[in-house]
């Protein structure tokens, strides 16, 4: 065997203990090679493509043969990103027989790899494109993508470009579509997406963010159509009002929402759509700065609210101390809080949080302005044993001895300072630190005012 395997078994930690019967395998063979061939495809099993390919199959042509078995290939999942080399994504892609999910992240070269694809793998389930160039002939594309891959359970075509209405109108094609991200798609229009929802009818995901052709009437058509069995939706709030947020009341089965710029957005919509909803664990809502107080502490009262494992409410400007305490006291289960911005949250507030939350695993403070941390911060080891983030980046009056003491008796805990760097054991801010965060502090308030 060649060193490059010795050195992935030893990795994987292939040994007798992989098999089920160590005692037969240490009486019966004296090497791997004297294993049959389903004990090898189980170890073979917990390799990536790229070691199948430029190492395991380059050993003889036994395991060649095995490294080549569609059975390992059909949950494998290749990812080609920037930093890849083309000649081994060349050489993986060639000898994929059935290759279940493929991803491309930021790559000029996208369509050449997928003309590789295309030749070789036909087995294709997901295959998700994160802004990547797909040639000027992209509407070619991805009639060759539905036209090899009619089958496709998940498609992403996140930020990618060009792409034209005449592209768009070739993916309600993929009947079989369950996962659909068009999210960053300057081009696509709500014509386009009202022509997906109404093919692709066994959707249960869809991204639609940044996408800002999207209307009232479009979502509302979305719903009609899909509201039944979604149970992810991310939408671009920005033209949207309380007609499209009010008939999210029947998306009965949505357990994911995240709706950005929810400038339109009141307390109708809030409490009469998203409100009715029960079965919601992740909840982002950005930008609310119609939301009231009330209508806040009203909405984060609900029983269902227990359920909610993730929720960003930053820029909801109106949320205060009483709705951290709602938050306190139903969302026991909070693995990720995110309040930014959130001007009116106090220290109260955060230690109710604190103190009542403790499967917190992120808290995001940006730009809370009022809080300190002075006397809480020292709850978090007790209090808050898994979490793992916690940023205070523009928050000018928190005491950096409380910061400092925190990270000493938590090192392993990412704690993120007024300037955006993480904050280290033992490097403390100078002493004029405090003075220079308010003078940034009035200077970010004077800038917001012009």
């Amino acid at each position: 065997m060649t060193s490059a395997l010795l050195s992935l078994l030893e990795e994987k930690r292939v040994t007798s203990d992989t098999i089920s019967k160590p005692s037969l395998v240490t009486s019966k063979f004296k090497s791997i090679n004297d294993f049959p061939d389903e004990l090898l495809l189980k170890i073979l099993s917990h390799f990536r493509p790229e070691e199948l390919c430029l190492v395991i199959a380059q050993v003889c042509e036994r395991w060649n043969a095995l490294a080549r078995d569609v059975t390992l290939w059909k949950s494998l999942s290749y990812r080609c990103d920037k930093y890849s080399e083309f000649s081994k994504d060349v050489q993986v892609l060639a000898e994929a027989p059935a290759l279940h999910s493929f991803i491309i992240d930021n790559r000029d070269d996208a369509f050449q790899l997928l003309e590789l694809l295309f030749d070789s793998c036909g087995c294709l389930k997901k295959l998700n494109l994160r802004f990547c160039s797909l040639s000027e002939d992209s509407t070619g594309l991805l009639a060759s993508i539905v036209a090899f891959y009619p089958n496709l359970e998940e498609l992403t075509l996140k930020g990618c470009f060009p792409l034209t209405e005449a592209g768009y109108s070739l993916i309600p094609r993929l009947k079989k579509l369950s996962v659909l991200d068009l999210s960053h798609s300057e081009e696509l229009s709500g014509k386009a997406v009202r022509l997906i929802a109404e093919s692709c009818q066994h959707l249960k995901k869809l991204n639609l963010d940044d996408v800002r052709k999207i209307s009232d009437d479009d979502v509302v058509h979305i719903i009609k159509k899909l509201g039944s069995q979604l149970i992810t939706l991310i939408l671009d709030g920005e033209d949207l009002t309380d007609v499209a947020f009010s008939n999210l009341s029947n998306c009965v089965r949505l357990q994911e929402l995240e709706v950005s710029f929810c400038d339109q957005m009141t307390n109708k919509g809030l409490l009469k759509g998203i409100g009715s909803l029960q079965q919601l664990h992740s909840l982002h809502l950005k930008k609310g700065h119609n939301l009231t107080a009330r209508g806040l502490s009203m909405f984060l009262h609900r029983p269902a609210m227990a359920c909610m494992v993730c929720l960003n409410l930053s820029e909801c400007s109106s949320l205060d101390d009483y709705g951290l305490e709602r938050i306190a006291n139903r969302c026991v289960h909070l693995r990720t809080l995110s309040l930014c911005w959130c001007w009116d949250v106090t220290d109260a507030g955060i230690m109710m949080v604190m103190r009542c939350c403790n499967q917190l695993r992120v808290l995001d403070l940006l730009g809370v302005v009022c809080i300190t941390g002075i006397g809480y911060f020292a709850l978090v080891p007790s209090h808050l044993p898994y979490l793992r983030r916690l940023n205070l980046e523009q928050c000018n009056r928190v005491c950096d001895k409380s910061v400092e003491e925190l990270v000493a008796a938590a090192p392993e805990l990412e704690v993120i300072d007024y300037y955006g760097h993480r904050v280290v054991a033992g490097m403390s801010e100078s002493s004029n630190s405090t003075s220079t965060k308010e003078e940034d502090a009035k200077w970010l308030s004077a800038d917001e005012g012009h």
